[in-house]
């Protein structure tokens, strides 16, 4: 994957993940697959992405490594920004070079992930541990208008309740660590 702008939208779920799937599936969505995620976030000494509102990222997914980094929010509607990914074959490695630049571990997030796709969207049934489950639609390179389109329709015809969420996994992981801490 090179540079991309990638929208989503996020709502926590309020109905059962495997429900959800079975009627996308009934719908004619297309089944891309099942995914276990462990996202490795770094933070830098002279550049606090908590400020700086980016992301660097090490995802092992399945059997892959991939380092992202994510620009800063665009969107107002939808979790907008770009992306930049490149693929890897050695994540111990890598994070040593990044400790070395001044960067370091922060935080992890696991999640279950099930793709399925429709047209040009991406459906991703989360379930993230100590968070719950979520379903995020994932757009790249598509106009904020039309994913929000897309998802008002895909609300309606599903039930799905809730606010959309802009914050990503991370930020609501700290978040909750934060009030538990309280």
């Amino acid at each position: 994957m090179t540079d991309v702008i990638e929208r989503e939208i996020k709502v926590k779920l309020s109905l059962d993940p495997q429900f959800l799937i079975d009627r996308l599936l009934q719908e004619g969505y297309e089944y891309v697959g099942k995914e276990i995620q462990e996202d490795i976030y770094l933070n830098g000494d002279s550049r606090d992405f908590r400020k700086t509102d980016e992301a660097l990222r090490i995802r092992l997914v399945n059997d892959k490594i991939e380092l992202t980094y994510k620009g800063p929010k665009m969107g107002s509607k939808s979790k907008s920004r770009e992306e930049i990914t490149v693929s890897l074959d050695d994540k111990e490695s890598m994070i040593r070079i990044l400790e070395k630049l001044g960067y370091r571990v922060a935080q992890s997030v696991r999640k279950t992930r099930h793709v399925l796709r429709k047209g040009e969207f991406n459906i991703c049934v989360d379930t993230v541990e100590g968070l719950g489950n979520f379903l995020e639609i994932e757009g790249i390179d598509v106009k904020e208008e039309r994913l929000l389109d897309f998802f008002k329709e895909f609300r309606s015809k599903f039930g799905i309740n809730g606010e959309i969420i802009t914050k990503s996994y991370l930020e609501l992981k700290v978040e909750k660590l934060a009030g538990s801490s309280n």
